[in-house]
């Protein structure tokens, strides 16, 4: 059984920037971190801007390896025991820890369609797979209309591709923007290339061959080389849960990120103040 000061569950930005906090405060702890993708830690924003615009891959990794950490890859953690202070990951290895921070983040909400077919963007494979599909494709559906959708939608139209942008509501990040600004920002896109469908969502996805076919709810047939969906995400509270702790639309934390289990913390997207 490794031992550990600190454990973090999850491999993103939050978990890396807790490591450097960590190390802040205490050089000599021991660190370890499990996360479940086969990626070491990286800087997100870049999926879907830098590295659209030409910035090299290399640039995007945060060597959290730097900091004396055990980085542990492709380790999906399937119970936590509170009492005994002990993680086991699905290969059944047990960790112990004096303190753990889960950092898990959100799992991106699908549609009921379309299964593979739909690229659901939010990490470095998804990136990979869409810049691959964009090497042949020149055709592409953006399914929703706020941060991840919007940005991708700009990216693939800097990249010289036919851009066709669908979402429910009347204009581009209308939830986080006015209605002036919401508008001023969707007429900017149009101006740009991009074809929006304002008022619009997608119903079916039928693959014919290379070609996908995405239907809308007035009727419309999309005929795109690949469809990528933006679409929020659900908090990872499954553990959570499992351990006991308070959640509701994310796992409950004070203004300390202390959850309801003292030895315990949680950061990041998945957590509800």
């Amino acid at each position: 059984m490794k031992k550990y000061t600190y454990l973090i569950i999850g491999g993103g930005m939050t978990a890396d920037a807790a490591v450097r906090g960590i190390r802040e405060c205490d050089p000599e702890g021991t660190i370890g971190v499990l996360s479940a993708e086969s990626d070491p830690p990286y800087d997100r924003p870049p999926l879907t801007k830098g590295l659209w615009k030409g910035k090299e891959l290399d640039s995007i990794w945060r060597h959290v390896e730097t900091q004396n950490t055990e980085l542990f890859l492709g380790r999906n953690v399937v119970a936590i025991d509170v009492a005994a202070k002990t993680v086991t990951d699905n290969g059944k290895n047990v960790y112990e820890f004096e303190k753990l921070l889960l950092a898990t983040g959100g799992t991106p909400r699908r549609l009921g369609f379309g299964g593979e077919d739909i690229i659901y963007f939010r990490t470095l494979a998804t990136y990979q797979r869409l810049r691959k599909l964009t090497e042949k494709g020149r055709r592409f559906a953006v399914i929703g209309g706020g941060f991840i959708g919007s940005e991708l939608a700009a990216a693939l139209a800097m990249n010289q591709k036919e851009v066709i942008m669908l979402f429910p509501g009347k204009g581009i990040r209308e939830r986080m923007f006015p209605n002036d600004l919401s508008q001023f920002v969707t007429d900017y896109y149009r101006k740009k290339g991009v074809e929006i469908l304002s008022g619009e969502t997608a119903t079916d996805l039928e693959r014919r061959g290379e070609q996908l076919i995405l239907r809308t709810h007035s009727g419309k047939e999309l005929k795109v080389d690949g469809v990528v969906a933006g679409l929020g995400i659900t908090p990872n509270i499954e553990l959570a849960k499992m351990a006991g702790l308070e959640v509701g639309d994310g796992i409950v934390v004070d203004e300390l990120l202390r959850t309801s289990q003292s030895s315990i913390y949680a950061a990041g997207d998945v957590v509800s103040f």
